[in-house]
């Protein structure tokens, strides 16, 4: 008999495969998970008990689903106030539905225990109820519905605040949270999901053995932005591998949702440079020049809501002008990093301070360069959650984003186009000190040092930021020489 728990709707939001691997493949080929998944499930753990440390409830003890639901039960039975970590199944059409809310908390109402009932509340590290949690909170009150005979339609998270956080549940999110349901135990029993690789894929377990099958496979799914949700009627038109996307007719096809003829055009261009291995050029890339070159590059946690470094490359201060404010390494004549740092959550009003006032002592003439909107995004946020300058309006100005540069010029053959995919790639060529160098592993060290306090953890925070801002200098003059060839 199959048995459903929580743990797969969080499985599925990473990669519907990690599903189906588990059932079906060899354990053997199952990779490690991240850290950062790691320390957030540790992290949940340690919230958890902070936040339960001072209520008073009753324990369910028992590790047994059988005799923990049985204990469950009876203090459900017996009208006990507050139940922590009791076990909630029923049985429906075959399947076992099982789950543990962190509590169940008694309230006044109807039910077949008399005049109450029973709500569940999870504890969560997050500050809102994210979608896999809004599933997880409607399961255990359907499970409820069951022993009761009452739905409880308002479920809560305690958030990392500590903030109780209500949810109504209405009739879509139950029809949503039954359509996952279908789907995840549709993959249980043995149907596999269409090939797919996006960005969360690398948190799962199996990320190598999907990327192993869509290569075996040549599959559209190698395709970089091209949308999941186009595959389906892109494989009815015959359209299933790169080498049927390289020469389709985008033309003769019908209309694809999600796939706009532009989208389709590029896709086809995508899967032409996979097949040869080579990157294409399509246009010059056009990026304004300056005699004080600044690239720039955020850290931040959104577990947390923090940006804690803003890290800088500074080119063409021969006499370190603008390195009054800040803390800075130097190197080449010229060259230097300079970086703002929040070593504690609250600490990034402080950094955001230090950042506006080294702004004043930026000339008119300047440009800064950096990969993707982040930048630009987060800068915003944190001019309008404390405050703005004529300084920073006039930055904002100044800003060139790589990452468009590189959309008007050039496909690479590559499955994702982060800065790290393309700089590290064999084109550019750019090598990290770390080993382990990538933003949630930033976030990670972040948050172990928020926990431990070790210098060197945050030594390897600053290190990865510079290489970040390195990179981004080394991507920029690549995309100069490679202008320069091509023109020449």
């Amino acid at each position: 008999m199959k048995v459903f728990t929580p743990q797969y709707f969080f499985e599925y939001s990473i990669c519907p495969h990690w599903i189906w691997h588990d059932e079906f493949s060899n354990p053997k080929e199952k990779g490690e998970l991240p850290e950062l998944t790691l320390k957030l499930f540790k992290q949940g753990v340690l919230h958890e008990e902070d936040y339960i440390k001072d209520l008073e409830f009753i324990k369910v003890k028992f590790v047994d689903p059988k005799k923990a639901f049985d204990q469950t039960f009876e203090l459900m039975k017996s009208g006990a106030e507050l139940i922590y970590q009791g076990e909630l199944q029923f049985e429906k059409d075959g399947v076992i539905y099982r789950g543990r809310p962190d509590l169940l908390k008694k309230v006044s109402g109807e039910s077949k225990f008399g005049d109450y009932f029973y709500y569940p509340i999870d504890i969560k590290s997050s500050k809102e109820i994210k979608k896999e949690q809004k599933f997880q909170l409607v399961l255990y009150a359907t499970i409820l519905e069951a022993l009761q005979g009452v739905f409880p339609s308002k479920v809560s998270i305690i958030n990392r605040e500590k903030e109780n956080v209500d949810y109504q549940i209405e009739e879509e999110d139950r029809a949503e949270m039954q359509q996952r349901i279908d789907d995840i135990l549709a993959i249980m029993s043995g149907k596999k999901p269409p090939l797919k690789l996006v960005s969360t894929c690398k948190q799962s377990p199996w990320y190598a053995k999907c990327v192993e099958e869509a290569e075996k496979a040549e599959d559209i799914a190698l395709i970089y932005k091209l949308d999941s949700r186009a595959h389906p009627a892109l494989r009815q038109n015959g359209i299933n591998t790169i080498y049927d996307a390289a020469r389709m007719d985008v033309n003769a096809l019908p209309k694809i949702p999600y796939g706009s003829q532009t989208i389709l055009e590029r896709a086809k261009v995508q899967a032409q440079c996979l097949i040869d291995g080579n990157l294409k050029w399509i246009g010059t890339p056009n990026i304004p020049d300056s005699p004080l070159k600044i690239y720039f590059d955020i850290e931040g946690d959104p577990l947390l809501f923090v940006e804690y470094l803003f890290g800088f490359w500074i080119v063409g201060d021969v006499e370190d002008k603008y390195a009054k404010i800040g803390q800075v390494r130097k190197y080449d004549e010229g060259k230097y990093f300079l970086y703002f740092l929040a070593e504690k959550p609250e600490d990034e009003h402080q950094l955001w301070i230090k950042f506006l006032e080294w702004l004043k002592l930026l000339p008119n003439e300047y440009r800064v360069y950096h990969y993707a909107d982040y930048e630009r995004s987060h800068t915003k946020k944190l001019s309008e959650k404390y405050n703005t300058s004529e300084q920073f309006e006039y930055f904002l100005t100044r800003l060139v984003d790589l990452e468009d540069a590189r959309i008007e010029s050039v496909i690479f053959p590559l499955y994702f186009y982060s800065i790290k995919d393309i700089a590290k790639s064999k084109f550019v060529n750019f090598k990290w000190r770390h080993a382990k160098a990538g933003g949630a592993q930033s976030i990670f060290w972040f948050e172990k040092w928020l926990e431990t306090g070790d210098k060197s953890v945050l030594e390897d925070i600053i290190k990865y930021n510079e290489d970040d801002v390195r990179a981004t200098e080394f991507l920029h003059q690549w995309f100069i020489k490679q202008k320069l060839m091509n023109n020449g």
